[in-house]
């Protein structure tokens, strides 16, 4: 009878064992078809997924928000004039639910000097994402409870979520424009390599004229849930003690965002938040609304040095941001910022065709 016990315990260990492994290779079989499946384009999955490679502890300014700011912020002017340590971790529309899983993502692995933070979403009218831009923001998000919880945020029934945190689901189509590339783990970041940090160029030149704007003290009524997310992210970076710089990118619809952004900068007074509206008239700064604009709202790749350098500028008189250049620990920065420079030669006039 002993005996017959033990090999009954042993059939059973050997069966549970079986099932342990066959759970895990279909797991990670899934995952991988999710990833291959997933769209990887650099503004959204792929500044998220590189943010992972970047060594603990080096970003020291953090970059949150929507296209305005990946294609505003530019991290090689950051680093090669003034030696800041700054990554884009943005994607295109985001709303503020997103960016407070995604800063709490973030800081799982870095602890920002500060957290820039793109005033933008404010103007956001929709309660829920859509579904493109649900899945570009939070795919590459690797902590399963912020991955699922930037999901449940961006859809209204939990049912409406779990398409999206299987994955498969909501990409399995997409097999028939699946390339070799799509296969290889980490993606190139649209070609920029392992030392990218999140700026992606905008390379058009679209003429404007400076917005005419009268200055009002009107404040227009966030999205509720774009107000009760952004506050959710005051009050996180202030248990955290990081401090949130909020900035207004330029851009050419300004006059449409005016009344908003004074709305979400009467909240940032509230949470003691420091904030830099660039699109103040008052701010003279070099930037040409007739070159260095790609479209109505992007900055081009003129436009983004003549902006970060103020950015830069401004940064370093309110924050003691160490200049990184000369430090092994930040090779990748100088790395990012020569190919950059090379690969750009003529930055100074975007759009030219040789660029």
């Amino acid at each position: 009878m002993k005996g017959q016990g033990e090999s009954r315990r042993k059939v059973l260990g050997f069966f549970w064992l079986r099932c342990v492994c066959f759970s895990v290779l279909a797991f990670l079989t899934l995952a991988y078809a999710t990833y291959v499946l997933t769209p990887k384009h650099d503004y959204g999955i792929c500044s998220m997924i590189n943010y992972y490679r970047q060594p603990k502890d080096t970003v020291d300014v953090l970059t949150v928000g929507t296209s305005l700011a990946y294609a505003g912020v530019n991290t090689n002017v950051l680093w090669s004039e003034y030696g800041i340590a700054a990554y884009n971790l943005c994607s295109a529309e985001q709303p503020f639910w997103v960016s407070y899983y995604t800063i709490r993502e973030a800081l799982k692995t870095q602890h920002p000097k500060v957290i820039l933070l793109d005033a933008k979403p404010s103007v956001y009218t929709r309660d829920y994402s859509k579904r493109g831009r649900t899945i570009l923001s939070t795919y590459g998000i690797r902590g399963i409870e912020n991955r699922i919880g930037a999901i449940s945020s961006c859809v209204e029934t939990p049912k409406d979520a779990m398409g999206y945190i299987l994955g498969i689901p909501e990409v399995h189509k997409n097999y028939e424009r699946a390339t070799a590339e799509d296969f290889v783990f980490p993606p190139d970041n649209g070609g920029r390599g392992e030392n990218w940090k999140g700026f992606i160029e905008v390379d058009a030149v679209e003429h404007h004229q400076r917005p005419s704007v009268v200055p009002t003290n009107v404040r227009r009524n966030m999205n509720e849930r774009q107000e009760e997310y952004v506050r959710k992210l005051f009050e996180m970076c202030r248990d955290e003690e990081i401090p949130v710089m909020l900035v207004g990118i330029p851009n050419p619809d300004y006059a449409v965002d005016h009344t908003y952004y004074n709305r979400l900068w009467s909240i940032a007074e509230e949470y003691g938040i420091t904030g830099i509206n660039y699109n103040d008239r008052d701010l003279r700064f070099g930037l040409r609304y007739s070159s260095d604009f790609a479209d109505w709202q992007h900055l081009n790749v003129k436009g983004s040095m003549t902006f970060s350098r103020k950015l830069g500028e401004d940064l370093k008189e309110l924050y003691d941001l160490p200049d990184r250049r000369g430090d092994e620990r930040y090779l990748s920065y100088e790395k990012c910022s020569q190919e950059w420079y090379e690969r750009y030669p003529f930055f100074e006039s975007s759009g030219e065709e040789n660029i």
